[in-house]
């Protein structure tokens, strides 16, 4: 049996609830149910019960804990790059103040009715971390980012409002739209500096764990480190 100096061995039980205690912090919840902890530790609910009525040998506790960490690895697979959207086709819409875009708006300007799933993934955007990717109306990849302090929807409009001088301009023609009549006739095409609104067509988003973030973005920059308008070529 497991013992430790001083003190008398150690319970199934004790082990399970030290491993509970864990998952509750982790999760921030109050009371775990014995399905839920089954799972954390890659058991059958009635393996938790033969444990947690025994005392425990080192092999049975070191095998608990080995089979806690297979299902952990298991757990971090499933979850390490979750699609929220691909190539979801953005509709520029400006805000209430006019002076930066969103991605789209979950309402419709014209009747003001709400549609529930563009309200629905807006929320989805809010609550989850990741990388994302804006293309072009061909569906090239233009450019790479990342959401790790901030949430998905809030970087994404971030970033598509974001004006980088040289880094991001296409030869564009100005037309004037007040105080004059149209002449015809040519106009002077010059490069111009443009935000990413005028530009990108459309979006996809990925949720990612907050340790794995960075490494993902800098995997897509350097993939197509000749198409993406990023600056920096993040390292892996």
């Amino acid at each position: 049996m497991l013992q430790a100096k001083g003190r008398l061995p150690m319970t199934g039980a004790e082990l399970l609830e030290a491993f509970a205690k864990q998952a509750r912090s982790r999760r921030d919840i109050d009371s775990l149910p014995d399905a839920e902890l089954a799972r954390e530790l890659g058991i059958s609910v009635a393996m938790l019960h033969a444990y947690r009525k025994k005392e425990l040998t080192p092999t049975q506790a070191a095998t608990l804990i080995e089979k806690h960490g297979r299902a952990a690895e298991r757990r971090l697979t499933a979850s390490a790059i979750i699609p929220i959207v691909e190539f979801f086709e953005l509709d520029a819409t400006w805000t209430v103040q006019g002076k930066t875009c969103n991605i789209f708006s979950p309402r419709n300007e014209e009747t003001g009715k709400e549609n529930r799933y563009l309200a629905a993934l807006r929320k989805r955007l809010t609550q989850a971390h990741g990388i994302y990717i804006f293309h072009d109306s061909r569906g090239r990849a233009i450019y790479a980012g990342k959401a790790v302090e901030q949430n998905l929807w809030k970087e994404m409009n971030n970033a598509f409002n974001r004006d980088r001088g040289e880094v991001q301009n296409i030869k564009r023609a100005y037309h004037p739209v007040t105080r004059g009549t149209f002449g015809g006739g040519l106009v002077k095409i010059k490069k111009q500096s443009v935000a990413l609104h005028h530009i990108a067509s459309y979006a996809s988003a990925y949720e990612v764990p907050d340790g794995l973030i960075g490494k993902f973005e800098a995997l897509i920059v350097r993939s197509f480190a000749n198409d993406l308008l990023n600056v920096r070529m993040e390292t892996i």
